[in-house]
């Protein structure tokens, strides 16, 4: 790694190593286990998943759910647990889920898919893309009640 400061190549660590540098900070968040640094963004470390996630961490807006084995938004506190059913792909942009940093869409028969992917592909479709089933209620409401004679 370099110091963007001093310009002194050294081992990766949150601060510069260079006495000159004052332990210049590299990053406002810096996970010594990913080797992830960033400044512009809120990122916490999940020890269940090992992964660097977006978000403002375990317990604060997320939760990790042993049974799907997923990082999820307190809002899904309340969900159907499908067992490891990130470590798919999306079945539309074929990205894997689980590494993924863009929001997922649990369908009703308990498979996922990208949010924004979702909004794209029910445009034209109304069932899932890998078992067939519904993605809503589909009932058709009779406007007019048309007797033959």
């Amino acid at each position: 790694m370099m110091c963007m400061k001093c310009l002194k190549i050294q081992p990766i660590c949150p601060s510069c190593s260079t006495l000159s540098c004052h332990s210049f900070s590299m990053a406002k968040y810096y996970c010594r286990i990913c080797k992830v640094f960033d400044d512009d963004r809120q990122i916490y470390h999940c020890p269940f998943c090992n992964l660097c996630r977006l978000g403002k961490g375990l317990g604060i807006g997320y939760f990790h759910c042993m049974t799907c084995n997923a990082c999820m938004s307190k809002a899904l506190s309340v969900h159907t647990c499908r067992e490891k059913f990130l470590e798919d792909n999306c079945p539309i942009c074929h990205e894997d889920i689980f590494t993924s940093a863009s929001p997922v869409k649990a369908l009703p028969c308990g498979h996922v898919m990208h949010s924004t992917c979702f909004q794209d592909y029910t445009y034209t479709h109304y069932t899932c893309p890998i078992c067939g089933k519904t993605l809503g209620d589909v009932k058709v409401s009779k406007l007019f009640n048309v007797k033959a004679h």
